[in-house]
């Protein structure tokens, strides 16, 4: 799950991915009638705050409700100055602290391969269950496992540069490994001032990421009486393979 050290890079985390393709995708997936949201791991809040105007675009005047949920203080704040009109609730996506029913659940940027075993998975899925309409849509997107890809560790890997909010020119750097008895893909970002070398780094985070394959997640799904309706092997919508960088996924109740 998301731990801690998730506050330290919460200032830099909406530099550490191109958010548009997310946004392009989860927002295409906010329907007609949705008029409630939940998003899973919201991070600096946004994809949520897409979301949520996604949803006011369409309510036509009616009420909406969007809430986000994560388990960093950090990026809950960073989330909150961002759009103080969302519900940001601090909680684990496994049992999240959250009332009611939702139109549009919504779980990305691989957040759910934090759960480390299948039992964590269900768990998830089945408070996914709990919280979704009888009509409503689940969809959320993790990494497809390349074995190949895997097998290859990296040290000091230069990612991008970065410029922070403060001006600084950054480097974000990677060591990965990969352990095939957990499934677990452990990567160390480190951010550094551009030309110091092994210097201290500005901040520091340790991803360790299940890799869950297909199966894995169609069996989670369906003990949780969740069914797939659409599957993709990328956020553009492209035909899912055995070749796919993604499993994005849109799932509807039994």
């Amino acid at each position: 799950m998301r731990r801690p050290a998730f506050d330290a890079w919460a200032p830099f985390w909406d530099d550490s991915y191109d958010p548009a393709p997310y946004v392009a995708f989860y927002r295409s997936v906010v329907g007609q009638g949705t008029r409630s949201v939940l998003d899973l791991g919201c991070g600096s809040g946004t994809i949520t705050t897409e979301l949520a105007r996604g949803v006011a675009e369409r309510s036509g005047g009616v009420k909406t409700r969007v809430v986000g949920v994560d388990e960093s203080p950090e990026m809950l704040r960073v989330a909150a100055e961002r759009d103080p009109g969302i519900e940001w609730v601090r909680g684990d996506l496994r049992s999240p602290p959250v009332d009611g029913h939702f139109d549009l659940v919504t779980c990305c940027y691989n957040t759910l391969q934090h759960l480390h075993s299948d039992d964590d998975l269900a768990q998830a899925f089945t408070a996914v269950r709990q919280r979704l309409a009888p009509a409503g849509v689940y969809a959320f997107d993790v990494s497809q496992p390349n074995l190949d890809w895997l097998g290859r560790a990296e040290r000091d890997l230069l990612v991008r540069e970065i410029t922070d909010g403060e001006g600084r020119r950054l480097e974000l750097r990677e060591d990965r490994f990969y352990d095939p008895e957990s499934l677990i893909l452990t990567t160390d970002w480190r951010l550094l001032e551009r030309g110091s070398g092994d210097g201290q780094p500005v901040a520091r985070i340790r991803h360790e990421l299940r890799q869950f394959f297909s199966e894995d997640l169609e069996r989670g799904l369906a003990t949780a009486g969740l069914a797939i309706r659409e599957r993709y092997g990328d956020l553009d919508r492209s035909p899912f393979t055995a070749g796919s960088r993604r499993q994005v996924l849109v799932c509807g109740a039994n």
